[in-house]
This record gives structure tokens, C-alpha cells and sequence, in this order.
């Protein structure tokens, strides 16, 4: 696990947060936190902290075994996810640990690699099934599940947006990502994007036939995109494949587009496809209204199934 080797560390970790999404709030951390000073043997604390400069990212407790859990672990608690106001106080919080124990190891880390190896040890949770236990999905072979002519016609996406002068750069976000069939694509084309998906079977199997890198890779619901990231922090945001979008249902796929470009810094590129062109005509109306400037392409072909009909643009 990458946050035991940015540590150095051989005993299990565990987050006081149940998943990615709810460290933007994390009530669990912050109530913990306020309670240190009554923890049993507070006085002797064994204490990890990570920091950006003078910024705690995260601090971690050890757990000695004891006769309900076996095994050493150390427990994590941070706030490098939580909105300005939930930050600061776990910031305030921490300081005052801080002031009383010293920790063993101070240890400083780029905020994205933090964050990455926040994202993999939910990925990694995920695909052990710890958060299904009674999950019965068996896994599938990457043949059954994986297309390889999928993979290529993305591709081609791309060296079209090239050609276009939209080609994506810096801080890439794909919505709906389903397994990764889209985001193997954009691996090998040398991309490194933050794949989101509600849907965490999928996200799960991607993860297990190490298409998705678990690093990258977050169940989130992408209607509320916003509230997880600030006004600005994507160069491009993508979603391959989406809908169906059809008049019934198009206000989720509005909402989403509008969630999209919310994210999306100025000068972004904003790329989406779908199979068909009252779909993309739907897409691409919300976009144009958010303050998008861009196109429709037609990208059919003689399958007529994946990426017939795509927008692309600029916020």
C-alpha cells in the first residue's frame, strides 16, 4: 500500500472515515480528534504526523493489539479532503495534539500524493470486499468484460481533438468512468485522469482486472461533483459513452454538465460522447448556456454502436 511505504510503516492502517466522499465532511474525525485527551493512556500516545509545510495533512494513532483486535494498526485522520471551514478546525485540532505529543515521525508529502494514497486505500478496501462482505460477484476474465476495439475507438477521439487543437492537458477529471473501459484509453495515450463512477460494482471489477489505477480511481455520484472539488481544479473534464440521455431523464445528464463545467478552471476543455445525436444535442445545450464555447462532431461509423456523436469545447 503506497501510504505504508510514504511512512515506512509494516503495521495495518485504517481511515476513521467510511469512504472517499465523506472525508469532504468528517464529522467521525474531527469528533475522535476533540476526544484525545480522554483516550485511555493519552499520556504515552504514539503519534505520526504528515504535513504540507506548516500544514498538517494527516495524523496518525497507534493501536497497540488488545484482546478485541489481534493485530497492531495505526488509525488515520485527516482533513486534506474537507471543505475550507472542516479543514481549518481539523488544522486547529491537530495543533493542539501536536502541542502536548510530539510526534515519532514528521513527515512532509506533496498534497496530491496524499490524496493519492487516500484514494488507494479506499480502492483497495473496495476490491477486498471489505465494504461488501457479502458481496457474491464473482469475477469475470478481462476478455469477457474489456474491448479492445472500445479501447481503440477512444483513441481515435483523440487524435481527432488533436487535429481540433482541444487536446486535454494538466488536471484531468473523466465522469461516469463504469469499469475503465474508456480510461484504459486514456492511460496508454499517456493521461493520467481522476476516474469517478457512482456505480461501485463496476468501479470494483475495473479495479480488479487492474484497468483502473486504484490511486485514480473514486466512487462518487457525479451530480454533485462540486461539492467534493473547488470552482477550478480540472484543466479537462471528459465522460465517454454517456446516457442514454433520453427527454425523461435529461436532467440528470443536464445536472451533470453543469457540475462538470462548475469544476472545470477557465480555458478548460470539455469533451463528452454519446451514440446518438438528440442525445448530444441535449449535452450540448446545457454546455453552451454554462459558457462553454464549442462543437458538435459527427463521429459516426459503419457499427454505429460507441462515441457516434461527441461535443467538444472550451469553458
Amino acid at each position: 500500500m503506497l501510504l505504508q511505504e510514504l511512512l515506512d510503516l509494516d503495521e495495518e492502517i485504517y481511515f476513521v472515515e467510511e469512504s472517499y466522499t465523506t472525508q469532504r465532511t468528517p464529522e467521525r474525525t474531527l469528533q475522535y480528534l476533540n476526544g484525545v485527551r480522554n483516550f485511555p493512556g493519552a499520556e504515552s500516545i504514539r503519534l505520526i504526523r504528515v504535513r504540507e509545510g506548516e500544514h498538517t495533512l494527516g495524523l496518525l494513532f497507534f493501536n497497540p493489539a488488545d484482546g478485541n483486535v489481534p493485530v497492531d494498526f495505526w488509525s488515520v485522520f485527516t482533513g486534506a479532503l474537507a471543505s475550507a471551514s472542516l479543514k481549518t478546525r481539523f488544522e486547529a485540532l491537530a495543533d493542539s495534539i501536536l502541542a502536548l505529543h510530539p510526534p515519532e515521525k514528521d513527515i512532509e508529502l506533496p498534497p496530491e500524493t496524499w490524496r493519492n494514497a487516500i484514494n488507494e486505500y479506499y480502492s483497495l478496501m473496495l476490491v477486498s470486499r471489505n465494504f461488501c462482505p457479502s458481496c457474491s460477484v464473482r469475477p469475470e476474465s478481462y476478455k469477457s468484460v474489456f474491448s479492445e476495439n472500445r479501447v481503440k475507438r477512444v483513441t481515435e477521439i483523440f487524435e481527432l481533438l488533436r487535429k481540433k487543437g482541444y487536446y486535454p492537458e494538466g488536471r484531468l477529471l473523466e465522469v461516469c468512468c463504469g469499469n475503465g473501459m474508456s480510461t484504459l484509453a486514456l492511460y496508454r495515450l499517456g493521461l493520467d485522469p481522476l476516474a469517478i463512477e457512482i456505480n461501485k460494482c463496476t468501479v470494483c471489477q475495473g479495479l480488479e482486472q487492474q484497468v483502473l489505477n486504484p490511486q485514480r480511481a473514486v466512487v462518487m455520484d457525479a451530480t454533485a461533483i462540486s461539492r467534493y472539488f473547488e470552482p477550478g481544479s480540472f484543466d479537462a473534464v471528459m465522460g465517454f459513452m454517456l446516457g442514454l440521455v433520453y427527454e425523461f431523464n435529461k436532467e440528470l445528464w443536464t445536472g451533470i454538465m453543469r457540475e462538470a463545467v462548475s469544476v472545470a478552471s477557465d480555458g478548460a476543455v470539455l469533451l463528452f460522447t454519446v451514440s446518438s445525436k438528440p442525445e448530444i444535442e441535449i449535452l450540448a445545450d446545457t454546455l453552451l448556456k454554462a459558457g462553454v464555447e464549442g462543437e458538435i462532431v459527427d463521429n459516426t461509423d459503419s457499427e454505429g454502436t460507441y462515441d457516434q456523436w461527441l461535443f467538444v469545447g472550451r469553458k
